[in-house]
């Protein structure tokens, strides 16, 4: 009898990733920080440098998986998890700030993003603004830890994870238009293409931020209060968690089979459900599994990241990924915080925000999960559709957009609580 893993392929990987991961929580707390960078150490150690799990395999999982990925499924569970955690208090009296910092704030980090890749790299614009607008959105997953390391005032940390949850969808629905101007026939913006021919190129991206936004938010709504209501008439009891999981993997199957972005509807279901069920003991146990689960999706899509890379592409790509990380977390998020902010403390005094706060919000705003999952679409896009353009910047897209979430998530880990103590109002315990 013969000893073979080949009928078995990506198990091995598979299991690996599982128990490494398990260890990413010890080792953070015995060097006492976050467990993103512990994540992306082990990811780098088994990816690149000991090549255990291989380029192809980190992307056929992450981005081809059931023709889907499970970057995208990752981004599903995390999502969801986390907008349980949304203050509806908070929003409704710091809605003003979010809005500017996820619709001006985060087009401006995409436009100055692209304008500086392009200049770095000599690739056109529409390239350049795909970059920006991947790495434009901050990311809830890797700042609400470090949240949990530093201490911050409700308001402050209300409207910055505020933010970051809201601000995934409108990222996302860039990356798309920037697709869409290299590739109008790829499938995937199918849905943007056929808005464009009913109602033209120039209002067509109106008309699809409207269609993406509020059709998936409207419906999450109304999902998040049916699924309470059903719960109360046939009391699910412990098969909550199952009924729930199934429930958000149906509502980003049928967003996503429609073209229609899934991401606005799991965060208003998870909203809905973190501010409105009976938080009895079998709803406190949905929402413990949902952010387990959240962890194991962060962990599998942050070691994976390390396989996506190899060490030629890291040190092909190591100067201009060294300077847009810098550039992107001093320049492109600070310039538009100060700028979107700036514009709306102009008018209702109640807007106005100190400098040094504003300082702060500029200064820590990590990428990652997304970004990470979303740098992967323009090379795969341009693979499926034989796009010299996309698989040309590519390669460079992915490996540079890395440098950025693996530079904000280390540095700002590192410098946040510095921050605070300087820049932020004391704290009463």
């Amino acid at each position: 009898m013969t000893f073979s893993l080949g009928v078995y392929p990506g198990f091995l990987e598979i299991s690996l990733i599982l128990i490494l991961a398990a260890f990413a929580i010890p080792i953070s707390r015995k060097i006492s920080v976050v467990d993103l960078p512990v994540l992306i150490g082990i990811g780098f150690l088994v990816g690149p440098v000991l090549g255990i799990i291989g380029n192809s395999f980190s992307i056929g999982l992450l981005s081809n998986f059931q023709s889907v990925g499970l970057g995208l499924l990752g981004i599903t569970i995390i999502l969801y998890a986390e907008s349980h955690t949304i203050n509806f208090r908070i929003i409704n009296r710091e809605l003003v700030r979010i809005a500017a910092l996820d619709t001006i704030g985060l087009i401006m980090t995409a436009v100055i993003a692209a304008l500086l890749f392009s200049l770095l790299s000599g690739a056109p614009l529409v390239i350049g603004f795909i970059f920006g607008a991947i790495i434009a959105p901050t990311d809830p997953a890797s700042l609400i830890p470090v949240f949990r390391k530093v201490r911050v005032e409700e308001e402050i940390s209300g409207i910055m994870v505020g933010e970051s949850l809201f601000n995934d969808p409108l990222g996302i629905l860039l990356v798309s238009l920037g697709v869409a101007v290299i590739v109008p026939g790829a499938s995937y913006v199918s849905l943007f293409s056929l808005v464009a021919t009913q109602v033209g190129t120039v209002l067509a991206p109106v008309f699809y931020l409207i269609l993406q936004l509020a059709i998936p938010s409207v419906t999450g709504v109304a999902i998040g209060f049916l699924v309470i209501y059903l719960n109360k008439l046939f009391n699910f009891d412990n098969l909550l968690v199952g009924f729930m999981l199934g429930i958000i993997i149906m509502e980003f199957t049928l967003f996503e089979a429609a073209g229609i972005t899934p991401f606005p509807a799991l965060i208003a279901t998870g909203a809905v459900v973190g501010n409105y069920s009976d938080k009895g003991i079998f709803w406190e146990r949905e929402a413990s599994f949902q952010q387990n689960l959240s962890f194991l999706s962060r962990a599998i899509i942050f070691i994976l990241l390390g396989g996506v890379l190899t060490l030629g592409d890291m040190y092909l790509y190591m100067v201009p990924g060294i300077l847009l990380a810098m550039a992107v977390m001093f320049v492109a998020r600070p310039v538009a915080v100060f700028a979107s902010l700036g514009l709306v403390s102009k008018y209702p005094s109640r807007y106005r925000i100190d400098k040094k706060i504003a300082s702060f919000m500029g200064l820590v705003g990590p990428r990652g999960v997304v970004s990470v999952v979303m740098s992967l679409i323009p090379y795969t896009v341009g693979l499926a559709n034989n796009n010299a353009l996309l698989m040309h910047w590519g390669q460079m897209i992915y490996v540079t957009v890395s440098y950025v979430v693996i530079f904000s998530i280390v540095m700002q880990t590192i410098y946040a609580p510095y921050l605070a103590k300087k820049l932020l109002p004391k704290q009463e315990i």
